[in-house]
């Protein structure tokens, strides 16, 4: 082990000293499983994290905590390998010692004077990784042109010329300027390198030494995946893929035992709320007749690091079939951790790993940087297993200390009591038990239509009437709600359709026309009610392949309405034959946070103003839990509701409230009632 090496490990055992905490004895609770650690040597050890803990491991490796044997939390820094079929470039740097120099001025009659540098420079004590050192020489002039003479001095004090002619520029233009001088491998311990210009002024550059050197890709784990949903839609194959494990940049394979394909795929990573973000874009395809091999098959797209619930894989079919027995497996290299453990005895355990269960939060270690400062210094890299000593994990087991409570037990509590009467529509919902706690409860039409606009009267109550706390997910998913279809109306060679939805109003934004006779071209027109007026929403020309028809898609600003009118210009043709109408509903998800019973969910509650839960402040922790989806039961109007505004609640105020003021105005009736007939009394006396 080298000197940096040794220093590193020194002061990672003295930070992990300071690094116990009390805390440390609850942290080890938060992870379900556990296994030895075996360090081959004392000091500075890397231990690659083998499947059964990827698998079982939050992507970014947060859940991962190592402890010494006396239970004290141990700092680490992650080394995320290499993606599987790549490779990296790490930069080795050393300074040039100068250990002489000698200047020349030439003057010139009508010119400058001529340069000349002559500076014997020591090689570095290392030998380059990559077989031989580049020369990097940097002067803070803004523009120069310098040739450069390049001899290397044997150990028996000859000189052998390594670069005949170089040059050194900077004219301002990126793709000109050189800095560098690439030099021949040389078993000698100095070099004279000579700069000479033109321009009147020496160039006194800083010099080092570079050596680029490549790291081959780390072990690949390649770790089926289970597809948790296909549906084939227009000419595109769509899955739900459970998420991969791993921390870096991977692959995923796309398997078939279709014989001939070329397809594009994209990759999206998908969140507990819906949200989706592109990850990774390729095309596999399996082409028999090829005489390369390496182009006859490629079912590998390469995608960025999934970190959220899971991933959605989209496959372009076009016209073709969908592959048939699509399988998808994640292709990740296997990250390693660099840590310090105290010395043990041979063959015994120095300590414990513990992961899993995704509660913990992501640890910030303060020496990561001084890893990679003392490995950069010694001329290593943090990638290069073959540097450091290796550790090994001892069987998985599970963790005694685990505490098996839901991880958003923290927020798992009843809040305020309210009133459902004062809400118009009731569903019973049912809540599972849930490993985390979570549980998705995807809105129907009918609930949506109940709601306000805003969703701020939403609200999920036990039987003793509490509420339970929730997220509002992203609508990112879409539900086909079909419309029933009124019409044609016609008029100046017009035809009118009223496109209405059992539930009503509901937030429409576009339209799937099935039509038994394809439209060549016709303009349209579709228009809404909003807020009591007729308005155009969108228009265009309705327009299908008569080769190939396929449902009419028309989209158009999202408008909160009860039915649609389409307006169709026919001509002297007959009106379209309309066979069906959907309009495809972003349907929004609450992730609650609840055990499992029975629970209504309430809507229709103008009054309401939107609740507060302190799940709020955790939705970055939601978004990466996985959810199991609730069951909806039967919705109906509730019979207790009054009318709008209202509730038992409000009306008992309310006419508490009149019930008050008719008390005053009694008072005040009677009150002046008395003081007129104690004002007349002595008058009738008189």
């Amino acid at each position: 082990m080298s000197r940096a090496t040794r220093a590193v490990a020194s002061v990672v055992l003295a930070l992990a000293a300071l690094a116990g905490r009390a805390a440390a004895q609850d942290l080890a609770t938060l992870f379900p499983l556990e296994a030895e650690v075996y360090p081959s040597a004392p000091g500075l050890a890397r231990l690659s994290l083998p499947a059964p803990v990827l698998e079982r491991c939050a992507p970014d490796l947060s859940d991962v905590r190592l402890f010494d044997g006396a239970g004290q939390e141990v700092p680490y820094v992650i080394d995320p390998g290499l993606p599987s079929g790549s490779e990296r470039v790490e930069r080795v740097v050393a300074d040039a010692v100068v250990n002489d120099l000698e200047r020349e001025e030439m003057p010139r009659e009508g010119g400058k004077a001529l340069t000349r540098e002559t500076y014997r420079v020591a090689l570095p004590a290392k030998d380059a990784p990559s077989g031989s050192w580049t020369l990097v020489a940097t002067s803070g002039r803004p523009r120069y042109v310098r040739a450069v003479e390049v001899l290397g001095v044997a150990r028996d004090g000859s000189t052998v010329p390594l670069v005949p002619r170089a040059s050194l520029l900077r004219l301002g233009q990126r793709l000109v300027d050189r800095d560098r001088i690439a030099l021949p491998a040389f078993d000698g311990e100095e070099i004279v390198v000579t700069i000479s210009g033109e321009e009147g002024f020496f160039l006194e550059p800083v010099l080092r030494f570079e050596a680029d050197r490549t790291l081959v890709a780390a072990d690949a784990i390649e770790r089926p995946l289970t597809i948790l949903s296909r549906r084939t839609t227009g000419g595109r194959t769509v899955l739900e893929v459970e998420r991969p494990p791993g921390l870096v940049a991977g692959r995923l394979r796309i398997a078939s035992a279709t014989p001939a394909f070329d397809r594009a795929v994209e990759v999206r990573d998908v969140a507990s709320d819906g949200s989706a973000t592109p990850i990774g874009r390729g095309r596999v395809l399996r082409a028999p007749a090829a005489a390369d091999a390496a182009l006859a098959e490629r079912l590998d797209v390469a995608i960025e690091p999934a970190r959220r619930a899971h991933m959605q894989v989209e496959i372009a079919d076009g016209d073709s079939p969908p592959l048939a027995e699509l399988r998808v497996a994640a292709v990740v290299s296997a990250p390693a951790i660099l840590f310090a453990l105290p010395a043990a005895a041979p063959d015994e355990a120095a300590g414990v790993l513990r992961f899993g269960g995704g509660r913990a939060y992501p640890p910030r270690y303060d020496v990561a940087d001084l890893f990679r400062d003392a490995l950069a210094a010694s001329g290593e890299v943090l990638a290069d297993p073959a540097r450091i000593p290796a550790a090994r994990l001892g069987p998985v087991r599970a963790n005694p200390r685990f505490d098996p409570a839901p991880a958003l037990a923290p927020v798992m509590h009843a809040g305020a009591q309210l009133d459902p009467d004062a809400w118009r529509w009731h569903r019973t919902v049912v809540i599972p038990a849930s490993p985390e706690g979570l549980v998705a409860v995807r809105l129907a039409p009918e609930d949506v239509t109940h709601a306000e606009p805003s969703r701020a009267d939403l609200r999920l109550v036990d039987a003793r009437r509490r509420q339970w706390p929730f997220l509002v997910a992203p609508a990112a998913e879409r539900d086909d709600v079909a419309l029933e279809i009124t019409g044609p109306e016609r008029e100046d060679g017009r035809s009118r359709w009223r496109l209405a939805p059992a539930a009503a109003p509901l937030t429409l934004d576009r339209l799937v026309l099935h039509t038994a006779r394809p439209a060549l071209g016709r303009r349209y027109r579709i228009l809404a009610k909003v807020d009591g007026d007729e308005r155009v929403l969108d228009g265009g020309i309705l327009a299908q392949d008569l080769r190939r028809p396929a449902p009419l898609l028309l989209s158009f600003p999202a408008a909160r309405v009860d039915a649609l009118e389409l307006e169709v210009e026919d001509g002297d043709d007959a009106p379209l034959e309309i066979t069906r109408a959907l309009a495809p509903v972003a349907l929004p998800t609450l992730l609650v946070a609840a055990p499992p019973g029975n629970y209504v969910l309430l809507a229709g509650n103008p009054d309401a103003s939107a609740p507060r839960y302190e799940i709020e402040r955790a939705r970055h922790v939601v978004a990466g839990l996985r959810s199991v989806p609730a069951t909806l039961g039967e919705g109906g109007e509730n019979e207790s509701w009054r009318g709008t505004p209202g509730g038992t609640a409000l009306r008992h105020e309310r006419l508490q409230r009149g019930a008050i003021w008719t008390a005053i105005v009694l008072a005040v009736l009677i009150l002046g009632a008395l003081t007129l007939r104690a004002a007349r009394g002595p008058a009738s006396r008189r």
